[in-house]
């Protein structure tokens, strides 16, 4: 893709694509700082971090309305220079591209002159500024990020279309060195309809896996697939003659399952800039109150109906489906497996969840109970197995909500599928 200029600004189009999606990254970076730096309870004191793997050059330029606003690097840098409680907040930028590198200086000088962009730029131990500026390629700028010193971060990775696997995995490593640590996220930008419907000199995929049918162009593109999934695995199941909305659905599947390798909870969260365009800013993270905000963040500026099932309609059919749990109990009190199925049905997004999980902590201390616990919600139909492997290749169950079981006994449906705010609505 070409990058053109306005003034300092990247020029590109979509208000329900580009615009929308800075909104919904400036109000995450918000919310995301707020609770991970202790807020003002704990005077905002602990290190957070966030970083811009693309960082462009801190503003955009919406050709429909001729307006220039701030892109994501701008919406970090904003918090960083405008919120006098940040001082433990770092910006870590990284743009490799000469020409959108020379703009973000521009911008931070005009817009944040307060900001010194020598020490930025300087050696890393002498830095006392907390924002970092790499004009670098990502794999370079790695092991820099590695001596930063960052606690908990949210990476942020936005190319043009997509970023290969090994990128990921090589963050996730050195960052989640646990099973589903909490202090890390992700933000991965997908450009979905570019892989069905081509730009430029993009070719779109095969609809086949027959090889010696491939152009040259579409063998280039399945190998930049290849490197997006990690593998080959995904071509029997996307390079087929389905329509291309069935194909951008699966594919997305697809790369979800491939993050929950790293991630308990991967919400894609859709974009629909043009008419027939679709994509994606993928949510990764181990912290379920983060991932429900988010859900809640976008619902409000799409008009996506937020997920809210009735507690004590539930409640009841539940006490109704099995008395025996509830001897012995009185007043307020609530059998451990309904609080741990209710704290999956509204909090845990996809329905998933395991022993592990932080919030069944507060329900159940021991791990084994909480094991015990689940497996009872198996035994009753409200949880399936949910085979993925971790990368940690520890032998800890995985599980699913059972939305028929939970539909049929609890008459509980599940969240629906978000949807994009489409280019009419907003003309509307």
């Amino acid at each position: 893709m070409t990058l053109e200029f306005v003034k300092d600004a990247i020029s590109l189009s979509g208000l329900t694509g580009s615009k929308l999606k800075s909104d919904v990254i400036g109000g995450y970076y918000r919310f995301w700082w707020g609770i991970t730096s202790g807020g003002p309870r704990a005077n905002y004191k602990y290190d957070t971090a966030i970083v811009e793997l693309d960082a462009a050059t801190g503003e955009m330029y919406i050709k429909e309305t001729a307006e220039t606003i701030l892109g994501s690097a701008g919406h970090a840098l904003n918090l960083k220079c405008t919120n006098p409680n940040t001082r433990n907040l770092k910006i870590v930028l990284v743009e490799k591209d000469v020409a959108c590198y020379g703009h973000l200086k521009n911008v931070i000088k005009r817009r944040w002159g307060s900001a010194d962009i020598r020490m930025a730029e300087g050696p890393l131990q002498s830095n006392s500024s907390n924002i970092y500026l790499l004009n670098k390629t990502l794999d370079n700028a790695l092991s820099d990020i590695g001596r930063i010193g960052i606690r908990n971060s949210l990476f942020f990775f936005d190319p043009l279309r997509s970023v290969e696997y090994q990128t990921i995995e090589k963050v996730a490593r050195k960052r989640i060195n646990t099973f589903y640590k909490i202090g890390t996220e992700f933000i991965i930008f997908v450009f979905t309809s570019d892989w069905f419907l081509g730009r430029d000199e993009f070719a779109s995929l095969p609809c086949s896996t027959d090889e010696s049918g491939w152009t040259p162009d579409e063998n280039d593109t399945v190998l930049e697939a290849d490197a997006l999934f990690g593998d080959t695995k995904w071509r029997g199941q996307i390079l087929d003659n389905t329509s291309v909305q069935q194909r951008e659905k699966d594919f997305i599947e697809l790369y979800k399952n491939r993050l929950h390798k790293w991630f308990r909870y991967v919400l894609p969260l859709p974009f629909n800039p043009k008419t027939n365009q679709i994509f994606h800013l993928i949510l990764c993270s181990n912290f379920d109150t983060g991932v429900r905000a988010t859900r809640n963040f976008y619902s409000g500026k799409t008009g996506n109906p937020r997920y809210s099932p009735d507690n004590k309609a539930t409640f009841k059919q539940f006490h109704k489906s099995h008395p025996e749990i509830f001897v012995g109990l009185t007043g307020v009190r609530r059998p451990l497996q309904w609080r741990i199925l209710w704290k999956t049905i509204v909090d845990h997004e996809e329905g998933l969840c395991d022993c592990k999980c932080s919030d069944f902590e507060e329900i159940e201390p021991i791990r084994e109970t909480r094991q015990r616990l689940l497996e009872w919600l198996e035994e009753n139909g409200y949880l399936s197995r949910f085979g993925i492997d971790n990368a940690w290749r520890l032998p800890i169950q995985q599980y699913k909500l059972n939305w028929s079981t939970i539909k049929e006994r609890l008459g509980v449906d599940p969240p629906l599928p978000l949807e994009p705010l489409s280019p009419e609505e907003i003309a509307e």
